[in-house]
């Protein structure tokens, strides 16, 4: 099982910790590592921006659903 396959199982900060270590090691690591990270970062920047919108979706609902209690109240 690649690091690829865990991705879905990574926390937010696991995740958030992997992709700031992909862009250093992109940059500043082996020609092995430099071509690993440069794998990662695609699907590490779409795994963080996915749950961002999960978050941001998440943050809107609960928005409603306290404006819809205020106005009943």
């Amino acid at each position: 099982m690649g690091i690829s396959d865990r991705i879905p199982d990574l926390s937010d900060k696991e995740l958030e910790h992997l992709h700031a270590n992909a862009v250093r090691l992109k940059d500043a690591g082996s020609q092995i590592q430099r071509q690993q990270a440069e794998e990662l970062l695609p699907l590490l920047g779409a795994a963080l921006e996915e749950r961002r919108l999960a978050r941001v979706a998440a943050q809107t609902e609960t928005r409603r659903a306290n404006t819809k209690k205020k106005k009943a109240d």
